[in-house]
């Protein structure tokens, strides 16, 4: 039977979030299907750019404000209910 992989397959490999045996499934498509290397390649590449450039950013203060307000709103109209 042949596996067909998603995209969303490709991200947890790439992430090593899948088990050893759908591990070495992927790494057998991967040999025989171009579309998902070249895929695999792109989000690999893409990985190591977010961690080379330290994308990791906090969020501004202005933006945890927002979030904090919001979430002040949301449990007041949830409790008035």
């Amino acid at each position: 039977m042949i596996q067909t992989f998603t995209l969303d397959d490709v991200v947890r490999y790439v992430y090593h979030e899948m088990s050893s045996q759908e591990a070495e499934k992927m790494k057998e498509a991967l040999l025989f299907d171009t579309e998902l290397m070249d895929l695999y390649q792109q989000l690999r590449s893409a990985k190591k750019m977010i961690e080379c450039n330290s994308i990791y950013l906090e969020p501004s203060q202005s933006t945890i404000d927002k979030v904090l307000e919001y979430s002040k709103e949301y449990e007041l109209q949830v409790t008035s209910q």
